[in-house]
């Protein structure tokens, strides 16, 4: 479980989980070549036709290249075809990049184990699975149940984190071994940032907040005074399917949110008093991290699915960034710019991972992939981060992963105490 499987109801389909959410008929081409090619998937196994099968998978790839749940099945639908040369070789290529798969729960699986040269692909998988890097430093606070997802420091490296959970906003000195309440949002809260002595979040009354379902779903911006924690706007989006997980503002007070729920990315203007969208391209699946590049005019989208997009921040316009490095760019939640590329934090793909994005001079592609830290004990889910200085501070347990469907804790894994992790920028 993480969160875009909470985000998303699960109907049977092939093996596992497929997504199962309704919308209107005016959604964007990527999500909707996304579900239609599941749905004609889970008709042609039913079936067991598996050249539609295997057509069908390939058709829900290209509107969300990033989707492991996909690419993993069409590995399935190549073996059905009796093409295992062609499932190896995507086997091999999930290694290249770096990933873990877990091919079980069907005969088929058990013969490509038995092909000549699966074995050294596994080993090389059992490899990528490994821990990987070593944490500068680890601060950790004994408050376990608030689902961490927001992160922040100020100007005295003061930490802010955001509880999905509670809504609360809370605070700790650098010196600080507890977390003061700074302020309280009527629903989870998914980021914050600081700005002149103002708190912004992205609060949401849905999925894992205590209180989900005592009030009509909303997703809103809200303002608070960051010294007193007292609220002073709070804009909600006329969107009920709207899910808000990232939030960045501009230095003239400009805030942008992206939106997994329809999927979109929303603009409020300085002293607005309501969100506009501001993107909604056709390939957009699951917006999710966000992060601004205020002297290039252009704010980088991680799409959970469908990889990375650069957005002009005059016209909105959106261009999906080349993947010239061939590397998976699928399931990163946070993105945050860092020098002349980004950083990510891969949570939905198998290992996790924080990446860092290399981009070529006129920042329309990504030219090298380096995996930081993967897989390191003390994670249970890592979010969010923030870049402060020469070094990434970042959420190593979240714990989503320990939250079921209706937003309750599970009896495992067990919730573990809110953890921040360092990675410093000579690992890059």
């Amino acid at each position: 479980m993480n969160k875009l499987t909470m985000m998303l109801a699960a109907t049977a389909s092939l093996i596992g989980p497929a997504l199962a959410q309704d919308l209107s008929q005016d959604i964007s081409k990527g999500l909707a070549g996304y579900r239609q090619g599941l749905a004609g998937a889970r008709e042609a196994f039913q079936a067991e036709d598996w050249a539609a099968l295997d057509a069908a998978l390939t058709d829900a790839q290209t509107a969300a290249p990033g989707s492991l749940y996909v690419y993993r099945n069409r590995i399935l639908a190549k073996m059905l075809l009796d093409q295992p040369d062609e499932a190896l070789a995507l086997v091999g290529q999930a290694a290249d990049q770096g990933l873990t798969l877990t091919l079980a729960g069907h005969p088929a699986f058990e013969e490509l184990a038995a092909l000549p040269g699966y074995k050294a692909i596994a080993a090389k998988m059992e490899t990528n699975a490994g821990p990987l890097g070593d944490p500068e430093s680890v601060r950790e606070f004994p408050d376990a149940e608030l689902l961490p997802e927001a992160i922040a420091f100020d100007r005295k490296k003061a930490l802010y984190i955001g509880s999905v959970r509670s809504g609360a906003i809370l605070k700790a000195g650098k010196k600080d071994d507890a977390l003061t309440l700074v302020a309280k949002a009527p629903g989870g809260v998914f980021d914050i940032e600081l700005r002149n002595k103002t708190l912004w979040a992205a609060v949401n009354n849905q999925l894992a907040y205590e209180q989900a379902g005592e009030e009509d779903p909303f997703a809103a911006v809200m303002v608070f005074d960051a010294r007193t924690g007292a609220p002073k706007k709070e804009i909600r989006v006329d969107e009920a399917d709207a899910i808000l997980g990232d939030l960045e503002v501009a230095k003239d007070g400009t805030a942008y949110a992206s939106d997994s729920g329809t999927p979109r990315i929303f603009r409020l203007p300085p002293d607005g008093d309501s969100m506009e969208v501001f993107s909604a391209d056709p390939t957009f699946v699951n917006p999710q991290g966000i992060a601004l590049d205020e002297k290039s005019g252009v704010l980088y989208m991680a799409d959970y699915l469908a990889g990375i997009f650069a957005i002009d921040t005059q016209t909105g316009e959106a261009m999906q960034l080349s993947n010239d490095a061939k590397a998976w760019l699928g399931g990163i939640d946070g993105l945050y710019l860092y020098e002349d590329g980004l950083i990510g934090i891969q949570n939905g793909s198998t290992p996790q991972r924080i990446v860092y994005l290399g981009l070529n001079n006129d920042k329309t592609a990504i030219t090298s992939f380096i995996t930081m830290h993967r897989n390191l004990e003390g994670w249970n889910e890592p979010t969010h981060g923030a870049v402060v200085g020469d070094e990434f501070h970042y959420i190593a347990a979240s714990n989503w992963p320990s939250y079921g469907d209706d937003g309750t804790v599970k009896e495992a894994p067990p919730l573990q105490p809110l953890r921040i992790m360092t990675l410093p920028f000579e690992s890059k």
